[in-house]
Protein backbone atom coordinates (compact mmCIF):
# COMPACT_ATOMS: atom_id res chain seq x y z
CA UNK A 1 0.00 0.00 0.00
CA UNK A 2 2.64 2.25 1.13
CA UNK A 3 4.78 2.04 -2.31
CA UNK A 4 1.31 2.39 -4.49
CA UNK A 5 1.05 5.86 -1.91
CA UNK A 6 4.50 6.73 -2.46
CA UNK A 7 4.05 6.73 -6.69
CA UNK A 8 1.01 8.34 -6.40
CA UNK A 9 2.68 11.38 -3.63
CA UNK A 10 5.75 10.98 -6.36
CA UNK A 11 3.66 11.83 -9.83
CA UNK A 12 1.39 14.38 -7.48
CA UNK A 13 4.95 16.62 -6.98
CA UNK A 14 6.27 16.24 -10.48
CA UNK A 15 2.85 17.34 -11.98
CA UNK A 16 2.64 20.35 -9.45
CA UNK A 17 6.15 21.11 -10.20
CA UNK A 18 5.30 21.14 -13.96
CA UNK A 19 2.32 23.53 -13.07
CA UNK A 20 4.50 26.27 -11.80
CA UNK A 21 7.01 25.93 -14.22
CA UNK A 22 4.52 26.79 -16.87
CA UNK A 23 2.96 29.36 -15.35
CA UNK A 24 5.87 31.21 -13.55
CA UNK A 25 9.17 30.01 -15.34
CA UNK A 26 7.78 30.30 -18.96
CA UNK A 27 6.71 34.04 -18.75
CA UNK A 28 10.19 35.56 -17.84
CA UNK A 29 12.31 36.59 -20.93
CA UNK A 30 15.49 36.92 -18.76
CA UNK A 31 17.47 34.30 -18.57
CA UNK A 32 19.37 35.20 -15.04
CA UNK A 33 15.77 35.65 -13.53
CA UNK A 34 14.69 32.42 -15.27
CA UNK A 35 17.42 30.32 -13.70
CA UNK A 36 16.95 31.68 -10.10
CA UNK A 37 13.33 31.05 -9.96
CA UNK A 38 13.72 27.78 -11.92
CA UNK A 39 16.15 27.47 -8.67
CA UNK A 40 13.79 28.58 -6.03
CA UNK A 41 11.22 26.02 -7.46
CA UNK A 42 13.72 23.07 -7.90
CA UNK A 43 15.15 22.90 -4.50
CA UNK A 44 12.27 22.72 -2.59
CA UNK A 45 10.74 19.79 -4.46
CA UNK A 46 14.20 18.41 -4.60
CA UNK A 47 13.74 18.08 -0.79
CA UNK A 48 9.93 16.74 -1.16
CA UNK A 49 10.49 14.03 -3.47
CA UNK A 50 13.40 13.15 -1.27
CA UNK A 51 10.76 13.10 1.85
CA UNK A 52 8.49 10.96 -0.40
CA UNK A 53 11.02 8.70 -1.43
CA UNK A 54 12.68 7.93 2.18
CA UNK A 55 9.13 7.60 3.93
CA UNK A 56 7.26 5.15 1.27
CA UNK A 57 10.29 3.60 -0.75
CA UNK A 58 13.03 3.40 1.97
CA UNK A 59 15.89 5.35 0.42
CA UNK A 60 18.48 7.43 2.02
CA UNK A 61 17.91 11.01 2.14
CA UNK A 62 19.88 13.77 -0.52
CA UNK A 63 21.96 15.83 1.56
CA UNK A 64 21.30 19.46 0.83
CA UNK A 65 24.34 19.51 -0.91
CA UNK A 66 22.89 16.78 -3.25
CA UNK A 67 19.83 18.95 -3.86
CA UNK A 68 21.37 21.95 -4.63
CA UNK A 69 23.51 20.46 -7.28
CA UNK A 70 20.42 18.66 -8.76
CA UNK A 71 18.29 22.24 -8.49
CA UNK A 72 20.68 23.72 -10.55
CA UNK A 73 21.53 21.44 -12.84
CA UNK A 74 17.76 21.01 -13.61
CA UNK A 75 17.73 25.15 -13.79
CA UNK A 76 20.58 25.11 -16.43
CA UNK A 77 19.23 22.65 -18.55
CA UNK A 78 16.34 24.84 -18.73
CA UNK A 79 17.39 28.36 -18.91
CA UNK A 80 18.12 27.31 -22.72
CA UNK A 81 14.40 26.95 -23.38
CA UNK A 82 12.80 29.53 -25.69
CA UNK A 83 9.92 31.50 -23.59
CA UNK A 84 6.81 31.02 -24.61
CA UNK A 85 5.04 33.99 -26.18
CA UNK A 86 2.73 35.97 -24.74
CA UNK A 87 0.24 36.22 -27.69
CA UNK A 88 -1.81 32.97 -26.62
CA UNK A 89 -2.85 32.87 -30.81
CA UNK A 90 0.53 32.38 -31.48
CA UNK A 91 1.76 29.04 -32.92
Amino acid sequence: MSFALGIFATLSIVVGMAFLLVKAVSSTRDRVSRFFCLLAVCIPFNFAIDCVNVRAFGYHKMSWTGNVLLGVLLAALVIFLPPRPHNPNAP
